[in-house]
């Protein structure tokens, strides 16, 4: 898995995810996040305001129960109704609004402007005026010859709703914290520099990044796969060290909304995605009591799905099928 980019971003990688996830080994291997176009146009949705959504129509022959545990059949029977195409376009829309960049079938990236085409200076112009994208996209840039200053303007994209740059910034301190990847690093002395000493730092490289996974989880990432790049990097550390990822986290959080608030920018926005899973036996949280994912569900259709014994909640959040 590649922790700076857990998304799946495409509609079908998510779903076929979701059923993986209850099918198999909790710790799978994430895709690289791809959004394709689509062979066929997706449904043209033409409520623009989210509506409640209305209760399960009485069972049919062609509809899952309304009622009680679905299986996974049941539960692509539900999620056809909504539309597959209707559930992809409407996650690209979630995910572009937490900083993930959209890919096109090549695997390039794109943007509403030429970001990619700017000079460094030019970026670094941008982000100093608040531009979350150019602050992500040149943090990433640097990221190999100058991984202080990449740390430093993912956490202004994080400050601006980015949720892409805080799991950008737990995989940079994950290949910080692995003496593996130093080749990464080798073309700038002075970035060998910067790692050796985070290494040595109070706070080790590994904690950090476990915090900034969880300070994700507080600002309302997509629990499924946030979860997920919280197992990989919290089997890397003790008890001490998950409470004191926790306290950082908490604390980062804190300034993070402090920051926000001065800006006029408010709280994070945790309207969630159009699809939401949260398996409760592999959640992971700084909670005391961790009861659910920390995104504003008001309104979703909640569901249990039972798989093999267990029980996992999805909440499906697009406007109801008419």
């Amino acid at each position: 898995m590649k922790l700076g980019l857990p998304f799946a971003i495409a509609a079908a990688i998510v779903i076929g995810l979701v059923v993986m996830a209850l099918r198999d080994d909790p710790d799978v291997v994430m895709p690289e996040p791809v959004v394709a176009p689509a062979a066929e146009p997706a449904p043209e949705v033409t409520a623009s305001v989210p509506k409640r959504p209305a209760p399960l129509a009485a069972e049919t022959a062609d509809a899952p129960p309304d009622s009680g545990l679905l299986d996974d059949l049941d539960l692509m029977m539900l999620l056809r109704e909504y539309g597959f195409g209707r559930l992809e376009g409407e996650w690209r829309e979630w995910a572009a609004s937490r900083g993930y960049p959209a890919f096109d079938q090549a695997g390039t990236q794109f943007y509403d402007q030429p970001y990619e085409q700017y000079d460094d200076e030019t970026l670094r112009g941008l982000a100093n005026n608040g531009d979350m994208w150019a602050s992500q996209i040149l943090a990433k840039r640097i990221a190999k010859t100058d991984p202080a200053g990449a740390i430093e303007l993912y956490r202004q994209a994080a400050m601006r709703g980015s949720i892409y740059a805080m799991s950008e910034l737990a995989g940079l301190y994950s290949k910080i914290a692995d003496s593996r990847r130093e080749v990464e690093f080798k073309a700038e002395p002075g970035a060998l520099e910067q790692i050796y000493a985070m290494r040595d730092a109070p706070v080790s490289p590994e904690v950090s990044g476990y915090a900034w996974t969880m300070v994700a989880d507080m600002a309302g990432t997509e629990p499924m796969f946030g979860n997920i790049a919280a197992s990989q990097l919290s089997r890397r550390l003790n008890d001490e060290q998950l409470e004191e990822a926790c306290t950082i986290a908490r604390g980062m959080y804190d300034e993070l909304r402090a920051q926000r608030e001065t800006q006029g920018l408010g709280d994070f926005n945790r309207t969630p995605p159009p699809l939401v899973y949260w398996d409760p036996s592999n959640s992971a949280s700084c909670a005391e009591e961790n009861e659910g994912p920390n995104l504003d569900l008001t309104g979703c259709r909640q569901v249990e799905v039972s798989e093999e014994g267990q029980t996992n909640q999805i909440w499906l959040c697009a406007d109801p099928p008419s």
